[in-house]
């Protein structure tokens, strides 16, 4: 097992004692409140364990991308969707954009699990860090030479300077977006991930691009 995965596996178990300790507390003295956020924290947990296995089986060479025709807008219209609603619930005050850029293609060829779980923990993030507003791009652009579809996750925090970049709550989400990215090839060419302080404004811009 790489050192990632070891560090993930301790943060794990780490974060299964916590849940335990909040299951403990609302056993005592039942509150709709923390029922409610306990049950945020097991969702995020099964989350991280799915990201721990798809990094392993990525180690293993066993990520394959079942790639088929798929829509990218309704992709990230789901995205905005549960977001829209967690952040509700969790009373945070930050809004999510869509921009849908004109050239973006009806569909694309992907696998939409392993995209979704990628810009899901890439929002996860930015909704850590957003001031107030957090944008969802996707459109087609160039990569090198060649010409694929981007997807984009903006947000409007302090920057890359401020905090420790693209990370879930055990530190998986630069892995997991690098070995999505990797398992769509086409041909010669492989998806790409980068992460970057927006030129224009403050925070940052995490893009995903595939073939």
């Amino acid at each position: 097992m790489s050192q990632v995965l070891a560090l993930a596996a301790h943060d794990l178990k780490n974060a299964l004692g916590g849940l335990e300790a909040e299951l403990a507390r609302l056993a005592e003295a039942p509150d709709a409140a923390a029922a409610h956020a306990a049950h945020h924290h097991c969702q995020d947990l099964r989350q991280q364990f799915v990201h721990f296995l798809t990094l392993y089986g990525a180690e293993q060479g066993q990520l394959r991308a079942l790639c088929e025709d798929e829509s990218a807008t309704d992709l990230i219209a789901s995205l905005q969707t549960r977001w829209t609603a967690r952040l509700a619930a969790e009373g945070s005050a930050v809004a999510i954009d869509v921009r849908i850029a004109p050239d973006c293609p009806p569909f694309h060829h992907f696998d939409r699990r392993l995209v979704y779980m990628a810009l899901d923990a890439a929002v996860h993030n930015a909704a850590r860090f957003a001031a107030a507003r957090m944008t969802l791009h996707v459109g087609a652009s160039r990569h090198g030479e060649h010409q694929g579809l981007r997807f984009a996750v903006e947000d409007d925090g302090p920057g890359l300077g401020h905090h420790d970049g693209l990370a879930t709550a055990t530190g998986l989400g630069t892995a997991l977006c690098e070995a999505v990215a990797a398992a769509h090839q086409l041909g010669a060419l492989r998806g790409a991930v980068s992460l970057q302080n927006r030129p224009d404004a403050s925070g940052c811009c995490f893009s995903l691009w595939l073939p």
